[in-house]
C-alpha cells in the first residue's frame, strides 16, 4: 500500500513540476507525509502571519504559487504537531517536502474539581467567549476555491429491472468518480446574516457547458452557533459542543495540551451524554490565550437521527488574520451513504484567503442576490486553472478531467446521440401499457412521449369506463428556454363522449420565470377546480366501496395564462378562460363487490335525484389574476437561470377572479377577492412549523354557479390530505359568501419517539397538526391530528374533527404527505 501510495504521489508531483515549467510564476510545491511516510491528506499549508495558502491533496502534494520574497510556510493538520519551515523565493522552483509528528501531548497542572475532568472548565471558559467571536467579525471578504468529488463505492446490478451499469452511472474505466468540479468565488459578508458571492470561475469534469453547484455559503460551518442548522439532514439543528446548554448533552474528555506556534492548545474529545441526541462527536481543539476555536475534527453518524447520509465529518482549521481575529482558511467536510445497494461517499474541501477584515462595502452593496455566477465562468483554459487552483489534483482527478472531456465531443456528436437513441428508444408493448413510452432525440434536444396506456384506463359513474392517451412533444431551446405540446383524446364507454384537447406551453424567459400557456379542449371537470379527489382514489371508492365522491361537469373550454416574475419576489399570474358548461349525470352503476348501498346523484350539493340535472347549462367568461409576493427574498443567478432561497418572512398571496357577464353569451356576474399569507418557523431543536392563514370573499355573487363557489380541500376517504383537512366533506360546506381558512402543522424530526430504542431504528418523525374553517353558514370547525412520518413522505396520523363546538368523529388516515400548507386560488 505505501508503495503504490508513494509511486501516486511521486506522478502527481512530476505532473505539477512539468506544468509549473511552462507558468511564469514561482512554485512551491512537495508533499507531507507522516512519520511511517503515509501522505497527510488535506492538511493546511499557509503563509505565516497571513491567511495565503492551500491544502494538500489525498496524496498529500500541495502547491504555492509565491512572488519573489522570504517566507515562513506552516503545515497544519489536526492530531499532528504543526511544523514551519523558512523558505526563500527567487526565479527557480522551490521543493519542500515535510514530515509531521503525532500530537506531542502533555497534561498541565489545573485545579479541577473532584472527580471532573479538566476539559470542562476549558469548555466553560469557551462557552463564555462564544458571543464574542461570534459577533468579532463585523464583516469581512476573502477568495473561496471549493473543490468537490462524489464516488460510487458499490452498486446493484440490476434495480426494479433495470441493469445498472458503469456507463449508465456516469462512471469511466475503473474510476469510482461520478462528479468532479471546482470553483474559484469572491466572498462577502456582514453581520448578522447577509451575504454576497461571486463565482469568478467553474470547471465540471466531462461537461464545460455546465456550472459548478459549489457554494462558499455552504461551506459556513459555524460552531459559535448554539444550534447548527445543516439543510436536508434534519428537520431539528444541531447542538454545538461550546453552546450554553452544551453540557446537557455532551461530556467532556482532556486528551491533552501541546504547543504550537507559541499558542497552548487543548485537545479536548466531546462525547454525546445520550447516543442518540442530536450532537456531535469527535475533537474540538481549544487555543488557551483567547479560549477560541483553533480546530475542529467533528462528525454526525445516524445515531444523531440525520437522514440520507450515513456519517457526516466536518473539518477545520483556523489561523490568525489579526493579533486577536482567527478565521477559518480550511474548511472540509466528508459524508458517506447508502441506499437501495447503493454505497458512497462525497468530499468537499474550501479554501479561503486573502481575508479583509474591514472591508469597505459601499451602501445598499448587500441585496436579495446572495449568488452570481458569472456568464464566462466556465471559459477559463487549462493555464489558468493550474495558476489558480491551490489544491493539486490527483492522478486519479487527472485521469477523470482529461478522460471525460475527451470523450465530451463525442458524447455530443450526432453520431453518438443518435447510437444513444436508438438503443434507448426501441418499443416495448409492456412498457407503453406500464411506464409510457418516451422517444428522444437528443441531438435536437427534443422529445415525445406516450402516456402509459394503465394510467389512461380510469373509471367513474359518469363516464363509466374511459380510456385515452395524452401525448407531449417538447423542445428545448437556448438558454434555458423551451416549449411543449400536448394534445390528449379520452373516449367514454358509458356516456359516449369523447373528450380532450390541445395544450401549448411556451417557457421564453426562465430567469423571470416567465411564461405562456394556451388550453382548448372538452373534459369532464370536478366543480371543485383544485381537484382534491384524486382519479385512483375515486376508482378504489367506486369500485370496492360504492362511493362515488368525485363530481363532474362538462366543459368546453379556451383558456389562456400568463405568469412572469414583475420584481424580485413578486410574481404575477393572469389568465382569461371562456367556459360552456353542461351538467353530467350518472351513466353507469358497476362495482366489484356487492354492496346495499346506491350510487349518490352526481350533484354535490346532493339537491337533483338521480338522472336529474343538477343545474341549467350555462356559458362563462372567467378573468383572474394573483400576486405572490415573497418579501425580502433571496435568490442566486446561474446564466439564464434563477434559483430561489426562500425568504425568513411569510409569503402573501392576493387573488382576484371576476365572472364577466354579457359577454360571448357569458352568464356569471361576481367578483371574488382572496388574501393568503404561509410561513414557516424554525424552532430549532424542537422542529419546524408550517402554517398558512387564508381568507377570502364574494364581493358581488349576483349570477353564479355551484362550480363557482369556493369549495375546500375536503376528504372523506382513509388516505391523509396533507395541507387541507381530513374529515371535512367535499362540498357541504362550499360558500358563495365569505370564509376564513387556517392550517398548521408542526415536525419534531424524532425529538420523542428518539427516546425509545427499537422505535427510533426506524427514524420516524413526530407530527402533529390543526385545521380550521369559518364561513358565513359554519360558525365553527376544527381537527386535531397527531402521527408519524417516514423521511418527510409517508405518514399515518390520529384525527379528531369539530363543528359547531361538537365532536364528530376520530379516525387514521395514512398516505404521502406534502411539506408545507396549501394556498389554493379559483
Amino acid at each position: 500500500m505505501n508503495r503504490k501510495t508513494n509511486l501516486l504521489g511521486i506522478l502527481c508531483l512530476v505532473i505539477f513540476l512539468f506544468t509549473s515549467y511552462y507558468s511564469s510564476a514561482v512554485i512551491v510545491t512537495g508533499k507531507v507525509i507522516d512519520t511511517l511516510k503515509r501522505p497527510v491528506a488535506y492538511a493546511s499549508v499557509y503563509i505565516k502571519g497571513t491567511t495565503k495558502g492551500t491544502t494538500t491533496n489525498e496524496n498529500g502534494i500541495y502547491s504555492l504559487d509565491l512572488a519573489a520574497g522570504q517566507y515562513v510556510l506552516v503545515f497544519r493538520m489536526m492530531g499532528y504537531t504543526s511544523y514551519s519551515a523558512p523558505i526563500s523565493v527567487n526565479n527557480d522552483k522551490v521543493i519542500l517536502n515535510v514530515t509531521l509528528h503525532d500530537e506531542t501531548m502533555q497534561l498541565k497542572e489545573v485545579t479541577i474539581k473532584a472527580g471532573e475532568d479538566p476539559a470542562y472548565n476549558m469548555i466553560r471558559q469557551a462557552i463564555k467567549m462564544r458571543k464574542h467571536y461570534k459577533e468579532q467579525v463585523n464583516a469581512y471578504s476573502c477568495n473561496v476555491y471549493i473543490k468537490g468529488i462524489q464516488r460510487i463505492t458499490k452498486h446493484p446490478e440490476k434495480l426494479l429491472g433495470q441493469d445498472i451499469s458503469n456507463d449508465m452511472l456516469g462512471l469511466i474505466d475503473t474510476s469510482n468518480i461520478i462528479y468532479l468540479s471546482e470553483s474559484v468565488s469572491k466572498f462577502n459578508f456582514k453581520q448578522p446574516d447577509k451575504i454576497k458571492e461571486e463565482m469568478i470561475s467553474s470547471k465540471v469534469s466531462g461537461d464545460n457547458q455546465a456550472f459548478s453547484y459549489n457554494s462558499a455559503s455552504d461551506m459556513l460551518f459555524d460552531f459559535y452557533e448554539s444550534v447548527m442548522q445543516i439543510g436536508g439532514l434534519s428537520e431539528r439543528g444541531f447542538i454545538s459542543p461550546i453552546a450554553p446548554d452544551a453540557m446537557l448533552y455532551y461530556k467532556y474528555r482532556l486528551d491533552g495540551t501541546y504547543q504550537e506556534n507559541g499558542n497552548t492548545v487543548d485537545k479536548i474529545q466531546v462525547i454525546g451524554r445520550r447516543k442518540n441526541d442530536p450532537v456531535f462527536r469527535g475533537y474540538i481543539y481549544l487555543e488557551e490565550s483567547g479560549w477560541r476555536i483553533y480546530g475542529t475534527n467533528l462528525y454526525l453518524t445516524k445515531d444523531a437521527q440525520i437522514d440520507f447520509v450515513d456519517t457526516l465529518v466536518i473539518n477545520q482549521t483556523f489561523v490568525p488574520v489579526t493579533n486577536d481575529i482567527w478565521m477559518p482558511v480550511t474548511n472540509k467536510f466528508m459524508f458517506h451513504f447508502g441506499a437501495l445497494g447503493f454505497k458512497g461517499a462525497g468530499l468537499y474541501v474550501g479554501v479561503n484567503a486573502d481575508y479583509n477584515v474591514a472591508p469597505d462595502f459601499p451602501k445598499r452593496y448587500f441585496g436579495a442576490e446572495d449568488l452570481k455566477i458569472d456568464t464566462d465562468a466556465n471559459k477559463k483554459d487549462t493555464l489558468y486553472w493550474h495558476e489558480t487552483r491551490p489544491v493539486p489534483l490527483t492522478i486519479e482527478e487527472v485521469n477523470d478531467y482529461r478522460k471525460r472531456d475527451s470523450i465530451m465531443a463525442i458524447r455530443k456528436s450526432k453520431k453518438y446521440l443518435d447510437s444513444v437513441d436508438k438503443k434507448t428508444n426501441k418499443f416495448k408493448p409492456l412498457g407503453l401499457f406500464v411506464t409510457g413510452y418516451n422517444y428522444h432525440d437528443r441531438y435536437k434536444k427534443q422529445n415525445i412521449s406516450f402516456s402509459a396506456v394503465l394510467q389512461s384506463i380510469q373509471y367513474n359513474t359518469v363516464e363509466g369506463l374511459r380510456v385515452g392517451e395524452k401525448v407531449s412533444f417538447s423542445q428545448e431551446l437556448e438558454h434555458h428556454r423551451e416549449y411543449s405540446i400536448t394534445p390528449s383524446a379520452y373516449y367514454g364507454f358509458s356516456d359516449h363522449r369523447l373528450n380532450g384537447g390541445l395544450g401549448y406551453y411556451y417557457n421564453y424567459k426562465p430567469e423571470k420565470f416567465s411564461s405562456i400557456s394556451v388550453n382548448v379542449g372538452r373534459s369532464a371537470e370536478q366543480f371543485n377546480q383544485v381537484h382534491p379527489y384524486s382519479y385512483i382514489f375515486n376508482e378504489v371508492y367506486t369500485l370496492l366501496e360504492k362511493q362515488n365522491f368525485m363530481k363532474l361537469y362538462q366543459s368546453d373550454f379556451i383558456n389562456v395564462k400568463h405568469s412572469m416574475e414583475l420584481i424580485n419576489g413578486v410574481q404575477f399570474t393572469t389568465s382569461l378562460k371562456y367556459e360552456s358548461r353542461s351538467p353530467l349525470m350518472n351513466t353507469d352503476n358497476f362495482s366489484l363487490v356487492k354492496i346495499n348501498r346506491d350510487f349518490s346523484s352526481n350533484d354535490p350539493q346532493g339537491l337533483a335525484p338521480d338522472g336529474v340535472p343538477s343545474f341549467n347549462p350555462n356559458k362563462a367568461l372567467l378573468f383572474d389574476a394573483n400576486f405572490k409576493i415573497n418579501f425580502a427574498q433571496h435568490y442566486y443567478t446561474r446564466p439564464y437561470e434563477k434559483i430561489i432561497e426562500g425568504s425568513k418572512y411569510p409569503a402573501l398571496n392576493l387573488y382576484y377572479k371576476k365572472g364577466i357577464a354579457g359577454v360571448i353569451g357569458s352568464n356569471v356576474n361576481y367578483d371574488y377577492v382572496q388574501a393568503s399569507v404561509d410561513g414557516k418557523i424554525n424552532m430549532k431543536m424542537i422542529g419546524n412549523s408550517n402554517w398558512t392563514v387564508t381568507a377570502g370573499k364574494f364581493l358581488n355573487n349576483k349570477d353564479m354557479y355551484f362550480m363557482d363557489y369556493y369549495h375546500f380541500q375536503g376528504n372523506q376517504t382513509i388516505f391523509t390530505n396533507s395541507g387541507g383537512f381530513e374529515l371535512l366533506p367535499y362540498y357541504k360546506y362550499s360558500t358563495n359568501g365569505q370564509f376564513v381558512q387556517a392550517n398548521f402543522e408542526h415536525h419534531f424530526g424524532g425529538l420523542i419517539l428518539n427516546k425509545f430504542p427499537l422505535i427510533r431504528k426506524l427514524k420516524l418523525s413526530e407530527i402533529a397538526g390543526v385545521n380550521y374553517l369559518t364561513t358565513n353558514t359554519l360558525n365553527q370547525y376544527g381537527e386535531f391530528y397527531v402521527g408519524v412520518e417516514k423521511l418527510h413522505a409517508f405518514r399515518v396520523i390520529f384525527v379528531s374533527g369539530f363543528a359547531e363546538g361538537q365532536k364528530t368523529y376520530a379516525t387514521f388516515r395514512f398516505g404521502i404527505s406534502s411539506q408545507g400548507g396549501v394556498v389554493s386560488v379559483r
